[in-house]
């Protein structure tokens, strides 16, 4: 009987750099919300939006992390929906100009481009089999 893990073909150098990407990203997601939370509880002023961001990056970091694993195992849906998260959240960030959340921000980014790469994708082809949709005319009746 093959495990599970057996079954699946070797992650290419790709996904296994996003995989480690969005690791890192998601611990400094967690640092910065406990950051932000602490500054809260020290601070009067701006205590509420403190809170609010911590609150936001721990939700993110946590996210992040529930979908590393159906990621590693080549699931579309954690790929569409990581990607989704680095684009709504990093863009506006990199735009924005925020010195040290830009970082984290551009890592998403790389991250998201490391998954749509050709070997990322045939990966997830072999996972995951996307049938292929061909044109056809409606039928006369």
């Amino acid at each position: 009987m093959r495990s599970p893990q057996s079954a699946l073909p070797p992650r290419p150098f790709t996904l296994r750099a996003a995989l480690v990407l969005w690791l890192v990203i998601a611990v400094l997601l967690l640092v910065a919300a406990g950051t932000f939370l602490t500054s809260a509880a020290v601070q009067d002023l701006d205590r509420a939006g403190f809170i609010g961001l911590g609150a936001l990056f721990g939700a993110l970091a946590v996210l992040q992390l529930a979908l590393l694993l159906p990621l590693r195992r080549g699931r579309r849906s954690a790929r569409e929906l990581l990607s989704t998260v680095g684009i709504i959240v990093g863009v506006p960030i990199i735009v924005r100009g925020t010195p040290g959340l830009s970082l984290i921000a551009g890592a998403m980014l790389v991250a998201v481009l490391l998954m749509w790469l050709p070997q990322s994708s045939d990966f997830f082809q072999l996972t995951q089999p996307k049938a292929k949709k061909r044109f056809r005319l409606p039928k006369p009746r």
